[in-house]
């Protein structure tokens, strides 16, 4: 009897790092992001997906990429126009890139919050294309600095413009994966409402 209850110990314990290894993944730059955080939105009625790097989590990030449904976006490019238009308005300058022959749009742009210590620098990169499903999706790809010297933001800033085109090539060239439709939180499961996939099928 003892051995048994070992044996469930042992296998309830390795549940969470079961649950992990079955989550989505993708790659980029050498690293691998695994599917964290998937919610509904209220807004439109669809889901965002966000993948971290190993250890990494939303409350504490230095990378992620995130996928996101825009279901009644039925132009890409328009509506990364009008997402530029509205970074513009907040202030905050960005670069577009649009691709008519392939229906893409492009983004990048700098934010920084400095309200408060530490400061946040957060480099954000958006690729929108044509939903196999409805609407829009986008990649998203952003990488955050946390800094406490206010020195030290042109040195982060240069950095930035550094990689900037290493990056937007490797975002380019990502194949933007599945809407994934469950709930998820820390990597686990809440409930299960199936798969939105690219062959428009839901799988229960």
């Amino acid at each position: 009897m003892k051995r048994i209850v070992i044996i469930t110990f042992c296998l309830l314990a390795m549940l969470p790092v079961l649950a992990s290894n079955l989550m989505p993944s993708l790659k980029l730059n050498g690293s691998k992001f695994t599917l964290y955080y998937s919610a509904k939105s209220p807004e439109i009625g669809s889901y965002i997906n966000e993948y971290y790097k190993n250890g990494e989590t939303y409350e504490s990030w230095t990378e992620l990429v995130a996928v996101h449904h825009f279901p009644t976006a039925y132009s890409p490019i328009d509506y990364a126009k009008s997402m530029s238009e509205y970074l513009s308005s907040m202030n905050c300058p960005c670069s577009i890139e649009n691709d008519e022959e392939n229906n893409q749009s492009l983004i990048d742009f700098i934010l920084i919050d400095t309200s408060k210590l530490p400061i946040i620098l957060e480099f954000n990169i958006f690729k929108y294309e044509k939903s196999p499903i409805c609407g829009s999706v986008a990649l998203q790809y952003a990488k955050r600095y946390l800094i406490y010297n206010m020195l030290e933001v042109d040195k982060v800033k240069k950095s930035f413009e550094k990689d900037r085109e290493k990056y937007l090539s490797k975002v380019k060239k990502l194949e933007i994966p599945d809407v994934i439709t469950y709930d998820i939180e820390r990597g686990k499961y809440i409930h299960h409402e199936g798969i939105l996939t690219k062959n428009n099928k839901l799988l229960n």
